[in-house]
């Protein structure tokens, strides 16, 4: 095909497959004359960002080239601003962003909407990276912490109420450390309903901090969470869902004081161990009719495992030589969540081995109440237990 005169304009959505308002170019050989061309482009991210738009119905899009070493952004406190934009580099290793001013808080503060996609936060050694406080979008990132001295947080994620968005293909490297002491990869404060995917964290202290009851409802996928002192500090919130996460290399895996999350597809070498440890087991009475369970019986208590766990295995051990069938609840009894049957031969254990509910590797919550209730062919017995556990 062949154009007579100028090339056809690609416009300023189109390059970022949105839909903005006006576009400005960061570039270090700029002229800074009006942000409008390469040619003419900021040479700091900070002037682009003061020159854009505040208006609340617009979004501009800001361009960033390569620079050789870093942007800095120069200034004191938390740098806010306050427009819709969309940063854009062209590669997360290749516009690398600090603040190095000496007064200095963190690298960036927004408060409108925001998406950052294709660039590298570093923190340096004594700032906190990125905080949003609106909507907010991350594409493509990478936030470093690895130079820090003191603790700080990579990306602070915090509404006055509750805030949406999303962070796909991001990365977080803390400082390292053994065990690692000032890295916060992400603090979730007052966040719901937000979408985080493709999310590698090492060398934190903590990786994902989740706080305040209002961060309700957050999807968590394909994580991969190693090499830190905490992997998830689940505080406050509701009804997080995990899917797809690999922990390994860490202090602790899960500290959640809530236990109310779905969890799916967990993955790490976790060890196993068989409760109550002794050759007793759990007595599981039998009701004397035949045809009836006996009483729901604990278990596993319900503050008696602070972390997530799997059921591998049971064994089940008759006190008579006759069929046992043994129920197991994770709600004290309301439903169940397996039933099982065996073969009852006095002094011999039976081990049955599944993910519980059977095949589908179900992981229950921190301090989950586990009791079960039996039955068997003539009534009035015992069906003793024992459970292998694997903790998360």
């Amino acid at each position: 095909m062949t154009y007579i005169g100028h090339l056809p304009e690609i416009g300023a959505g189109k390059q970022e497959g949105r839909a903005t308002t006006d576009t400005l170019y960061v570039c270090p050989n700029g002229n800074s004359s009006n942000g409008k061309t390469w040619a003419s482009a900021y040479t700091t991210i900070q002037a682009a960002l003061t020159a854009a738009s505040t208006d609340a119905d617009d979004c501009t899009l800001i361009m960033i080239s390569p620079h050789d070493t870093y942007y800095d952004i120069d200034t004191t406190g938390d740098p806010t601003f306050t427009g819709n934009y969309i940063l854009a580099g062209a590669h997360r290793t290749w516009a690398k962003i600090k603040n190095d001013h000496v007064s200095a808080t963190s690298v960036l503060k927004f408060s409108g909407k925001v998406e950052l996609t294709r660039v590298d936060i570093d923190l340096g050694t004594d700032n906190n990276g990125v905080i949003m406080t609106g909507p907010f979008r991350l594409r493509h990132c990478q936030l470093t912490g690895a130079d820090l001295t003191e603790a700080k947080i990579g990306l602070l994620l915090e509404g006055a109420s509750a805030i949406t968005g999303k962070l796909v293909d991001v990365h977080f490297i803390g400082e390292g450390g053994d065990p690692p002491e000032d890295f916060t990869g992400m603090k979730l404060i007052k966040v719901a309903g937000s979408y985080f995917e493709d999310i590698r964290m090492h060398d934190c202290v903590t990786c994902i901090q989740i706080t305040d009851a209002d961060s309700v409802g957050n999807e968590f996928r394909h994580l991969d969470l190693g090499d830190s002192f905490i992997a998830l500090d689940i505080d406050a919130g509701s009804e997080q869902y995990f899917d797809d996460v690999h922990f390994h290399h860490n202090g602790t895996n899960v500290d959640d004081e809530v236990g109310d999350h779905l969890w799916s597809n967990i993955r790490g070498e976790f060890e196993i161990y068989i409760t109550p440890d002794d050759f007793t087991g759990v007595a599981i009475p039998t009701h004397v009719d035949p045809d009836t369970f006996g009483g729901d019986t604990e278990i596993i208590a319900a503050a008696a495992i602070d972390a997530p766990f799997r059921i591998v295995a049971v064994h089940v051990e008759g006190d008579s030589t006759e069929k046992f069938r043994v129920r197991f609840s994770a709600d004290s009894g309301v439903t169940h969540y397996d039933d099982i049957m065996i073969e009852g031969d006095a002094n011999k254990t039976k081990r049955e081995g599944y993910g519980a509910p059977s095949g589908s590797g179900f992981i229950f919550n921190t301090d989950t109440r586990i009791s079960a209730s039996s039955k068997s062919e003539t009534g009035d017995d015992d069906a003793s237990v024992w459970l292998e556990i694997q903790q998360i």
